[in-house]
């Protein structure tokens, strides 16, 4: 009976401690603001584009973007490297290019204004590289023409990302199609480490 009593003590014990250790709490650990939650896995499989199976990489920001506070900004902010390349997925059976830009700026400072700027309208933007003559792809001269679109900043990174579907696959209503391409967009910023060796070290 005593032997029974031990373990019973014992069992009860341990349920307390999983309870105390492991229960809901409604103040959070401090992260130093920061989240502490993993990038997810992904929601769409890319593949990169038959034609440029390797990045592209240039050192002169400015002369591989578009719009002239954009350019102005990485004229007098130069960065250090660019990064891109083109991945393509589908969706409901229809075809999505992806292009992954990945700017390296000089400081934290220039990369929150570059990213800032770019998530502006009618500043410009860092060239996707169908814009910019990299890649040619039949009936599209730039991924912009329904608004795909995401970015991310991380330290001296910033990630831009745009997407458009194959021409035969867009449909006439753009808003539409923009609700695709934004979610693939955003999904496509964790290829950012695939694009950009250096990607991730801030």
């Amino acid at each position: 009976m005593r032997a029974a009593g031990l373990v019973v003590v014992a069992v009860v014990s341990g349920l307390v401690w999983y309870a105390v250790t492991n229960g809901d709490s409604s103040t959070p650990p401090d992260t130093g603001g920061e989240s502490s939650a993993e990038e997810p896995g992904g929601v769409y499989q890319f593949t990169a584009y038959k034609g440029m199976p390797e990045p592209d990489r240039v050192t002169d920001c400015a002369a591989h973007a578009y719009g002239k506070p954009i350019q102005n900004l990485l004229q007098s902010t130069p960065c250090d490297h660019l990064t891109r390349q083109l991945f393509v997925t589908k969706v409901d059976d229809r075809t999505i290019y992806t292009s992954v830009s990945v700017v390296v700026m000089r400081t934290q400072e220039d990369a929150l204004a570059l990213v800032e700027l770019t998530d502006q309208n009618e500043t410009g933007n860092v060239s996707d590289v169908v814009r910019d003559g990299v890649v040619k792809i039949e009936g599209i001269d730039r991924l912009s023409t329904r608004d795909g679109y995401a970015s991310k900043q991380s330290g001296r990174e910033v990630i831009i990302v745009e997407s458009d579907f194959a021409e035969k696959d867009k449909t006439d209503d753009k808003a539409a199609d923009e609700n695709i391409l934004d979610p693939v967009s955003t999904d496509a910023i964790r290829l950012a480490a695939r694009v950009d060796g250096d990607s991730g070290t801030g």
